[in-house]
C-alpha cells in the first residue's frame, strides 16, 4: 500500500497513525482541524472541527465534553492535542491525559484526578513525550537533562549528554510500556530505559529533522532535515536498517487526486509516523503520503569478520 493526497496548500502541522477498525490516518492541517484516512487505501472517513478548548476550569462540564469529543471515527482517542492552553496527550483507553501548559507546567490526569508533576529546578521542558499504555511521561529540560515520571510518581532526572542548540528543535519519543525512550538534539540519538539509562549513543552525519517511534519500540524513523531522506533504524540497537528520499516515495504513491500539485523541491518534510508493521507517514508541505518499508533501500547489516 502506498498513496498521496494534496490536503492543503499550507504545512501540515503533525499526523498521527490511529489503530483500530479501520486502521486511520489523522492529519492535522491547523491545531483545530483534522482529516482523517483509511490508512490502507487512503480515502477520506471524515474530517472535524475542534472546539478551540478556552476554558478556565479543567473541572467543569464544558471542559468534559470536549475532552470526551477527542476522538477519531474509528473512535481511537487521539494521541496529541494542542489548545490554545495546553498540549494534550491521551493514552489509548482515554483514562489518562498529560496537560502541558509551557515552561514546566506539566499535570497528570487519571480517571479525572489531576495532578501537578514536580519537576525540580528545572526552568523549561523543550519536549515532552508520553507512553499511552503505561503512562510513563518523559520531559527534556533546557540543559537536556530527561525527567521521567511512571504516572504521577517522579523517577528521577537524568542526564542524556545531548547538546540543545537555541535555532534546532530536540524530540522525544516514547515507545507503549515505557520500555524505550528515544531523544534527540538534532545531530545524536540516544536510546534509554524506563530507570534512566542511556543504553546505546549515536551520532548522525546529517541534522535530524524530525524524529518519532513505533510504538513497540522496535522502529526508530528519522528526516534529514537538508535532504529529506527519511532513515529507519533498529530500535534494539540504532542500527540503521532502511533509507529512502521522502520524494522518491511520494512519487511511487498512488495519487488519489486526479489534479493534485508535488511539493515544492526545496521543502522540509514536517511530520512524520510509523507504526509496529513498518507503515509510515510523512508529510512534505500539504501533501500527504503513505508508504511502507518495502518501498524503501534495505541498508546491509553490518557484520564482524570471522
Amino acid at each position: 500500500m502506498t498513496w498521496r493526497l494534496h490536503l492543503s496548500n499550507q504545512a501540515i502541522h503533525h499526523i498521527n497513525i490511529l489503530p483500530g477498525k479501520p486502521a486511520l490516518l489523522a492529519a492535522w492541517t491547523h491545531r483545530t482541524r483534522v482529516f482523517y484516512y483509511d490508512l490502507e487505501s487512503g480515502a477520506q472517513m471524515g474530517e472535524r472541527a475542534l472546539k478551540d478548548g478556552k476554558f478556565e476550569n479543567r473541572q467543569d462540564e464544558k471542559w468534559r465534553e470536549f475532552i470526551a469529543s477527542l476522538t477519531a471515527p474509528n473512535k481511537a482517542f487521539l494521541p496529541i492535542v494542542r489548545t490554545p492552553q495546553a498540549e494534550i496527550f491521551t493514552s489509548e483507553d482515554g483514562r489518562t491525559r498529560l496537560y502541558y501548559m509551557g515552561q514546566t507546567d506539566l499535570s497528570l490526569e487519571i480517571n479525572d484526578k489531576e495532578t501537578r508533576l514536580e519537576t525540580g529546578k528545572a526552568t523549561s521542558f523543550v519536549a515532552i513525550g508520553m507512553d499511552r499504555f503505561l503512562g510513563l511521561v518523559a520531559a527534556l529540560d533546557e540543559k537536556a537533562s530527561l525527567h521521567l515520571y511512571q504516572q504521577h510518581v517522579p523517577v528521577g532526572i537524568f542526564e542524556t549528554g545531548l547538546c540543545l542548540e537555541d535555532d534546532v528543535r530536540p524530540q522525544i519519543a516514547v515507545s507503549h510500556g515505557g520500555s524505550s525512550i528515544f531523544a534527540s538534539d538534532s545531530q545524536h540519538i540516544v536510546s534509554i530505559d524506563p530507570n534512566g539509562k542511556v543504553l546505546k549513543r549515536l551520532e548522525t552525519h546529517y541534522m535530524i529533522g524530525r524524529l518519532d517511534c513505533s510504538p513497540n519500540g522496535q522502529h526508530v524513523i528519522t528526516t534529514d532535515r537538508e535532504t529529506n531522506v527519511i532513515r529507519i533504524y533498529n530500535g534494539a540497537d540504532l542500527t540503521p536498517t532502511h533509507q529512502r528520499h521522502a520524494v522518491d516515495l511520494m512519487a511511487e504513491a498512488d495519487q488519489l487526486q486526479l489534479m493534485a500539485d508535488f511539493p515544492p523541491a526545496n521543502v522540509a518534510l514536517n511530520a512524520l509516523t510509523i507504526n509496529n508493521k513498518g507503515i509510515l507517514a510523512f508529510a512534505l508541505a500539504g501533501v500527504v503520503c503513505a508508504s511502507d518499508l518495502s518501498y524503501m533501500d534495505v541498508l546491509p547489516h553490518p557484520q564482524k569478520i570471522s
